[in-house]
């Protein structure tokens, strides 16, 4: 029966989906009602009935200075990527979380680059989260079971990210005060 999941729709959706890369973003600038058609086709496979991104969503993450302001009303691929990562993580973190893992990559890498690995990473891990281990112990004891267990996973991986950005945080401000 478990193996019904895998075969269903739903998975298939999942198996198949493509996070654009940042060259396979629009290359023009686009208007807000635009920006959300791009954001909302991408990640249609997510949403679960609900608008993914909404006009109020986007001025809200420019006045956090998440996202930076539009220029003549317009936004960039940048802005594309920026949105993009921000609507896919807020399912798991806060967007104070969500910045300062984005200040963080963007200081050892491009917004090209590490937006590139970020869907490589996300395509990556989605499958395993399908398809597992072959191998793995878990599958023998039945749907239920490795659910259960992807759900530990989710939250132990943010238990990680969380404990990592609160030791860099106080890392930071440590080496500011020259200690």
């Amino acid at each position: 029966m478990e193996d019904h999941f895998l075969q269903s729709s739903y998975a298939q959706e999942i198996m198949e989906f493509h996070c654009p890369r940042y060259d396979e973003l629009p290359g023009i600038d686009l208007y807000m009602d635009q920006v959300l058609s791009v954001i909302e086709d991408a990640l249609r496979v997510f949403s679960l009935g609900e608008k993914m991104l909404t006009s109020s969503m986007v001025n809200n993450y420019v006045k956090q200075k998440i996202v930076s302001p539009p220029v003549n009303k317009k936004y960039s691929r940048k802005h594309l990527a920026y949105l993009m990562v921000v609507c896919i993580l807020k399912k798991v973190f806060s967007i104070s979380e969500i910045c300062r893992m984005i200040t963080m990559q963007m200081e050892s890498h491009p917004l090209e680059t590490t937006y590139d690995l970020f869907c490589q990473e996300m395509e990556q891990a989605l499958r395993t989260a399908f398809v597992g281990d072959p191998m793995d112990e878990m599958q023998d004891k039945g749907q239920e079971a490795e659910l259960l267990r992807s759900a530990v996973l989710s939250f132990a991986q943010k238990v990680r990210v969380q404990k990592y950005l609160e030791y860099r945080l106080e890392k930071d401000h440590a080496e500011e005060k020259g200690e």
